[in-house]
């Protein structure tokens, strides 16, 4: 069975509750969807990486009580190898003719979500010209980047079945940051010398680090909104470069060097420098959702890591693991919203999209309301909509239980079983 087939069932087992559909570029895992009404909101989940072809991805435990599907796609570096040997049995086999030289880097895994988010839209939608579901997008560290943009861009709110909600865990929202030009890798103060500190060797955001040259073709693919929804509001303030890990002054003097021959006087290749040290774009704020679409922003909920090396000295302070039944979670969202993040975090990451969406509600959604409702908290009630939560520390890809406990009860308050 090729990829681009139509969309039919693989496996079905009486003894689980989930089901392989596949659609074209992509699939889906449903779990637990004929146990429950079919207007009960649906949650998509989106795995962190690209699964091993053919691998059941797992549902993490704290979506099992809801009706979900697990989208999968294929994001890694491009296959130089020969394609698998077959058998001279299965040579011939059209469900073996697997399509192995498409490009496996971005932006393919977008293509592949796009196909599983609308085959979901267009096959779980409840029969009836007004029934309505939502749905709400879990993802974290790579796959948070385009469920975040999924969810900011198929979230119409005429629609009948469209994204309502988003919960990302250490999510990556401008791959841009991972670029030396990018002002979060730059000394705080023109006087400073001092850089900021860079992922820790051997934890999820260095790891990210050292994959991304595989995942993208080449340094411009990170300024692609779909894959950095943070730059659907903001531009980047940056030009791209030619090199991942070179800045973009530096790819340059490189490369005019190396057209440099013997002949060239050295006091010529001062010329050869000139220009070099252009300013910057300047970063400007986009109007997003634009004006005259039907896009709303969704709720959101992110998660991130306490960074290893904090950016202020932070006191130490007993917190409850409930997210709304304390001033804890507000106060850990007023702090993320006001305090500046010093070197590349996942907090930055989380705090940096939280602004740019709280400021996009505050300029567009709710200007209309303090027309007529002058006691309305625009602070707030951004706030409320887009929160961000420290979990703490975790191991690897696996979300604590202060983290769990947090999701669990935002899904709680805004799903009804």
């Amino acid at each position: 069975m090729s990829f681009n087939d139509d969309v039919s069932i693989l496996t079905g087992l009486t003894s689980s509750p989930s089901t392989w559909l596949v659609a074209p570029r992509g699939a889906s895992h449903l779990y637990n969807v004929n146990r429950h009404p079919a207007a009960t909101p649906l949650m998509v989940y989106i795995p962190p990486f690209s699964p091993n072809p053919g691998y059941l991805t797992p549902i993490p435990h704290f979506l099992m009580p809801y009706p979900t599907a697990a989208i999968n796609y294929r994001w890694s570096p491009s296959r130089s190898e020969s394609p698998v040997p077959t058998s001279p049995e299965t040579e011939n086999d059209p469900d073996l003719d697997f399509n192995f030289t498409t490009p496996l880097t971005w932006p393919t895994p977008l293509h592949d979500v796009l196909a599983g988010y609308t085959w979901i839209t267009e096959n779980l939608l409840p029969s009836g010209t007004n029934s309505r579901r939502d749905i709400y997008v879990y993802s974290s560290h790579a796959g948070a980047s385009i469920a975040t943009s999924l969810a900011l861009t198929e979230s119409h709110h005429h629609a009948r079945m469209a994204v309502r909600g988003l919960v990302a865990w250490n999510g990556i929202y401008n791959w841009s940051m991972f670029l030396p030009d990018h002002k979060i890798n730059r000394p705080a103060t023109a006087r400073s010398k001092k850089l900021p500190p860079r992922p820790e060797e051997g934890s999820a955001l260095h790891m990210l680090q050292m994959k991304m040259m595989g995942l993208f073709r080449a340094p411009v693919d990170l300024f692609d909104p779909f894959v950095s929804p943070s730059l659907l509001f903001q531009t980047p303030g940056m030009n791209a470069p030619s090199s991942f890990v070179q800045a973009a002054a530096v790819s340059s003097l490189l490369e005019r060097l190396s057209s440099v021959n013997s002949d060239v006087k050295p006091a010529d290749i001062l010329g050869v420098t000139e220009g070099l040290m252009m300013a910057a774009p300047r970063r400007s704020a986009l109007v997003f959702p634009p004006r005259k679409s039907t896009l709303k922003l969704p709720h959101a909920l992110l998660l991130h890591d306490t960074p290893t090396e904090p950016a202020t000295k932070r006191k130490t302070a007993t917190r409850k693991s409930s997210l709304a039944s304390s001033m804890a979670g507000e106060l850990a969202s007023r702090t993320a919203r006001r305090r500046k993040v010093a070197g590349h975090t996942f907090e930055a990451q989380a705090t940096e999209l939280a602004g740019l969406m709280r400021r996009s509600l505050e300029k567009l959604e709710f200007k209309a309301r303090l027309q007529w409702d002058e006691d309305f908290d625009v602070e707030a009630e951004a706030e409320r909509r887009v929160t961000v939560v420290d979990v703490g520390e975790n191991e690897g890809l696996e979300l604590g239980e202060r983290g769990e406990d947090a999701i669990a009860e935002w899904l709680e308050d805004r799903i009804r079983l």
